[in-house]
């Protein structure tokens, strides 16, 4: 996904050099060879797009290439260097299938761990601000006690983890997903990381929200500088994952049919939210979880292996939200439930906020509300089963009131035999339920 950010200068400039970039030179004359050896023939302009590099940087890589023998000038299009067009030589075919053994990873250039590093603590979460107005705004039609609402806010200001724990339906995964939205702003992310000569990919369309710019600088344009493409700049991450979490999530990745690594679910979130939903019902046990994150959580730092058994070292810039319907004493003892800094329970809403939110479920849905329709709600449905009031209920019961008059032909109407048939439907009965 990609939205569109209004012009503004970036946050860095395009390496004009290889000596520029800070990192092996070797690493970047195989992705060349790579990348000429599945397009067979290709411009400056056209590798400079691929690799995300200048095209002085380009100029500068197929000279190495052309001197060495592994690549050839096979003419120009147009007069300025930015036309030359290159080849690989069969030597450079050669070279470039041992490269391919080595890596498969063919694309934008990587940059280097310490620059990602430094990058990540350039633009920490830690910096943003969350106030109580937007927090407000942004969980909508929520209806919360001001506790509540204020232990929320506290949570979401403090950055820190935070476990959101109550029964099932009334807005758990809504508040966690809020706070990471307020934490609001732009973050860069590079499409790699290279650490020794390995390739991390970190960038994930399925996972970041790019942010567009219309001001980008062509190739050649002296007067603007051009930002440096091996980033990418998107929207602070939100990230969510549910019970298919794995100890493997949280690990880099390796494929040994490609030789690349592919970023853990903690590195893609960096500078943003990591949203773990039914916290209890992994695959992994929530002990063995936070016993993962108990260096991360207080120090920021994580630590990845290779599958060499090398350790790395990588920032752990995340807001680390945990949602669950388990009470925490069935999740861990204390002491490991200290590694979670706040703890926020979403109880159940009382009677006048259940009216509060089927008033405005009603109104949402052009259904003129009823003060004793929902008295009989309450004492037929609620209080002869001993059922407990949840948030979601007014929204779903208001739903199927909707279908139940589609279905009849009928206007939407909140009465009591709409309400008796839609609870009819939509609860299980206790046995001990009047007919």
């Amino acid at each position: 996904m990609t939205t569109t950010a209004s012009p503004r200068t970036p946050a860095a400039t395009e390496p004009m050099t290889i000596a520029d970039l800070h990192m092996d030179g070797a690493v970047l004359r195989d992705l060349a060879l790579k990348t000429l050896f599945y397009r067979s023939r290709m411009s400056r302009t056209e590798l400079s797009d691929a690799l995300k590099l200048a095209g002085s940087v380009v100029e500068e890589l197929m000279q190495s290439l052309s001197q060495d023998g592994l690549a050839t000038l096979l003419g120009a299009s147009g007069t300025s260097s930015a036309g030359y067009v290159y080849a690989l030589t069969e030597k450079g075919f050669e070279r470039a299938e041992n490269a391919l053994g080595r890596s498969g990873y063919v694309g934008p250039a990587p940059v280097t761990l310490d620059e990602y590093a430094a990058e990540v603590r350039a633009s920490s979460i830690s910096d943003e601000d969350v106030t109580r107005e937007a927090l407000t705004s942004a969980l909508g039609s929520l209806v919360f006690s001001d506790e509540t609402l204020g232990r929320i806010g506290r949570a979401a200001t403090s950055r820190r983890s935070t476990l959101v724990y109550g029964a099932s339906g009334n807005g758990k995964t809504t508040v966690v997903r809020t706070i990471g939205r307020v934490v609001g702003g732009t973050i860069r992310v590079p499409y790699a990381i290279e650490f020794l000569g390995q390739i991390i990919h970190l960038y994930d369309v399925s996972k970041h929200e790019a942010v567009r710019h219309e001001d980008t600088a062509a190739e050649g344009d002296l007067l603007k500088a051009r930002p440096d493409r091996r980033w990418v700049e998107i929207q602070r991450p939100v990230i969510w994952v549910g019970g298919e979490l794995t100890r493997q999530s949280l690990e880099l990745v390796y494929d040994d049919e490609t030789k690349v690594y592919e970023a853990p679910l903690q590195l893609k979130a960096n500078g943003g939210t990591l949203i773990i939903d039914d916290f209890g019902r992994q695959q992994m046990p929530a002990v063995q979880l936070l016993n993962r994150w108990i260096v991360a959580l207080e120090g920021g730092i994580d630590h990845l292996t290779m599958h060499t058994g090398q350790l790395i070292e990588v920032p752990f810039d995340v807001l680390v939200l945990f949602s669950t319907n388990m009470m925490p004493e069935q999740l861990a003892d204390e002491a490991f439930l200290r590694r979670i800094r706040y703890k926020v329970e979403i109880p159940n809403p009382t009677r006048d906020e259940f009216r509060t939110i089927f008033q405005r479920e009603c109104a949402a849905a052009g259904i003129p509300y009823g003060a004793g329709a929902i008295a009989h709600l309450l004492s037929h449905w609620y209080d002869a089963s001993g059922r407990e009031l949840r948030g979601c209920h007014p929204r779903d019961l208001v739903e199927a009131i909707l279908d139940y008059c589609r279905y009849e032909k009928r206007p939407p109407v909140l009465s009591v035999d709409v309400l008796d048939e839609v609870c009819a439907t939509y609860f299980l009965r206790p046995m001990n339920a009047p007919e």
